[in-house]
């Protein structure tokens, strides 16, 4: 077990990061909490430790200090925004601070005392877009919409990807005529885990439900959902971006909010899938029914839940509108109650959306002439002209505004 003097500064993340580095999955016993650089030069003396664990709040941290503590074969880990401050003092290790996630630095901690790793290299933000298809309550629509969303960025040649992100009800595999545990969201999370395996390799071997769309199917058992874990999640997400154009995922109808997914990565949540999809969805399509009861609960969902959409540009999709005057009706009341503009429609019909069940299929494959696939197709292309956009001229650079430039 090593051991580590932690002079964090005051930081509000402090006493909660010293908690997880005490986590015994990581092998590490914090030996003393200093307060600034002259406390951790008298703890060295008398405590036996092999790392001094510092970050851009901690005081009176100079050259010499930096450079005593090497002599003494103590490694000093700067947790920073600034890594060219401290690599002026002399400091090898520092680990990039993610302020939406502070804790996420315990784990690189740990490889950098077990010597697995010496400098964390900062990692680009992928190139992928990912869309988040939600909803609130079921019947909602969100998985006609992925399949359909789906298949026709994929007909205008664009790498896509779908995931079923829902733990309480998959059904994208089943609908679309594949047999479960077909390289699904359990496999693509232990093939990150082991480490030894090539993740594009992966991808790879995906399932395909046409040229250019993959399927990534969702737990075989709603009960696996315990083996997933939110650092591995967020790996998925970030792997799949790297290697898809677009990855749309459905993150099902039971949404929570969980601060607990900020404080402990390592132990697993309900609806981890769910909220680390929507953490980086640049994306978000609400699907709701076009009666009373969808509006209700898409109008109470999203003022309750408002918050994980914060970083994400929403659009609402309805389903099931018959006429102008409910058209223009229900458009007002969704605006008014939620401030969102941006409002597409889509018909439904039973028969169609029954024959692509039968078929295993979309009913844009079967009827590529039918409304729901020319209202899908629309969405589409604006997609597609966004992620050539995006392409040209990475999203870091210049993030994307607006995905959607009118409402359907």
């Amino acid at each position: 077990m090593k051991s580590l003097i932690a002079a964090l500064g005051v930081v509000d993340w402090e006493a909660q990061f010293v908690s997880g580095l005490g986590h015994p999955m990581f092998g590490l016993q914090v030996q003393r909490r200093c307060v600034d650089g002259v406390d951790v030069r008298a703890a060295v003396q008398v405590a036996d430790c092999q790392g001094v664990l510092v970050s851009d709040a901690t005081p009176r941290i100079n050259q010499d200090l930096i450079a005593e503590l090497a002599e003494n074969n103590i490694k000093l880990i700067a947790i920073t925004s600034n890594a060219e401050y401290w690599e002026d003092l002399g400091a090898t290790h520092c680990i990039d601070l993610d302020l939406s996630n502070p804790l996420s630095g315990i784990k690189q901690v740990s490889e950098i005392m077990r010597g697995e790793t010496q400098v964390t290299e900062q990692s680009s933000e992928p190139n992928g877009l990912l869309i988040a298809v939600a909803g609130f309550g079921g019947a909602c629509g969100r998985t006609t919409a992925v399949k359909e969303l789906g298949w026709q960025l994929s007909k205008l040649g664009t790498r896509t990807c779908m995931i079923d992100a829902d733990t309480y009800g998959p059904s994208l595999d089943q609908e679309l005529g594949f047999e479960p545990n077909q390289n699904g969201l359990l496999e693509l999370c232990r093939s990150i885990e082991r480490k030894n395996s090539d993740i594009q390799t992966h991808f790879n071997l995906l399932p395909q439900v046409s040229e250019n769309l993959s399927l990534v199917a969702g737990l075989p058992r709603v009960s696996r959902w315990t083996d997933l874990r939110v650092s591995t999640l967020r790996d998925v997400w970030k792997n799949s971006r790297d290697a898809f154009d677009v990855v749309i995922t459905d993150v099902g109808a039971v949404l929570e909010v969980d601060h607990s997914l900020m404080h402990e990565t390592s132990l697993p949540r309900r609806h981890a899938a769910s909220l680390t999809a929507l953490e980086v969805a640049k994306v978000t399509l609400l699907c709701a029914r076009a009666d009373s009861v969808g509006i209700a609960r898409l109008v109470r969902g999203y003022l309750e839940f408002h918050e994980m959409f914060a970083d994400s540009e929403v659009h609402v999709l309805l389903w099931g509108v018959t006429s102008e005057s409910q058209s223009k009706d229900i458009r007002a009341a969704v605006s008014r109650h939620t401030g969102i503009e941006s409002i597409f429609e889509a018909a439904y019909d039973f028969e169609a959306t029954r024959k692509s069940l039968q078929s295993s299929t979309t009913v844009s494959h079967l009827e590529p002439k039918h409304a729901i696939a020319k209202e899908f197709e629309a969405i589409a292309k604006q997609i597609y002209q966004s992620v050539e956009l995006q392409n040209k001229t990475p999203l870091r650079s210049k993030p994307m505004r607006s995905l959607f430039k009118r409402a359907a």
